[in-house]
């Protein structure tokens, strides 16, 4: 396991925590997955689908993240296997622009990636109408009026994955995919996959597979 040290992205200073060769057995996480059924789960924007991460993933993920230096254990509240699928044209609006997991400043969100490129990784992003790069409560209202005023301007988001490119939003950070990778980062900041980049396979072998996870810190 390599712990490499915190990036802080932004104006904000985005915590990024990236590991290398995080788990001791990545393949088994692989023939994990290859052996289970992904379906989409109802009201999810995730573009994909999910299955549920094996047994003890958890408890690795708590102790990973533990090892980062966190002052005490963090508590896992969800993580399951996930798969990006769907096309760009067949995105939702807000799909197509960068997205927060929560308004609770107390959660991290972790990716496993394991796959390969040319799939790509997670970028971080910065409102320009606001500036905001975290949404917290206190923000969510003017996050939801600065999206209006994007409309207005802009128009809808194009039918692409959010890139550098999203109108209305400039990329502060970046976390490359690599195998057997794990990034946490702030559960409530701006970010977005990087599927552009790679055809987009519904199969765990040969598709975009990572563990995606929510935690309290």
């Amino acid at each position: 396991m390599i712990v490499h040290p915190v990036e802080a992205m932004g104006r904000e200073g985005v915590p990024l925590q990236v590991i290398d060769s995080a788990h001791p057995q990545p393949e088994r996480l692989q023939d994990a997955a290859a052996a289970h059924w992904f379906a989409r789960e109802a009201g999810d924007f995730y573009p994909g689908i999910r299955t549920p991460a094996p047994a003890g993933y958890p408890d690795w993920l708590a102790q990973a993240a533990l090892a980062t230096g966190m002052a005490r254990l963090p508590t896992v509240l969800r993580t399951t296997f996930a798969i990006a699928t769907d096309a760009a044209d067949a995105l939702a609006p807000i799909q197509r622009i960068p997205h927060f997991d929560t308004l609770d400043p107390t959660m991290l969100a972790a990716v496993h990636y394991l796959c390969a490129p040319p799939h790509g990784g997670t970028s971080f992003y910065r409102h320009r109408g606001t500036g905001y790069e975290r949404i917290d409560p206190s923000r969510a209202a003017a996050w939801r009026q600065g999206l209006t005023r994007d409309r207005e301007q802009h128009g809808l988001p194009a039918p692409h994955y959010p890139t550098e490119h999203t109108a209305g939003f400039e990329r502060i950070g970046l976390a490359a995919l690599r195998f057997n990778r794990l990034i946490l980062y702030p559960a409530n900041c701006l970010h977005a996959g990087d599927l552009g980049a790679a055809p987009l396979a519904h199969d765990a072998v040969h598709g975009r597979l990572t563990l995606t996870s929510l935690l309290r810190a």
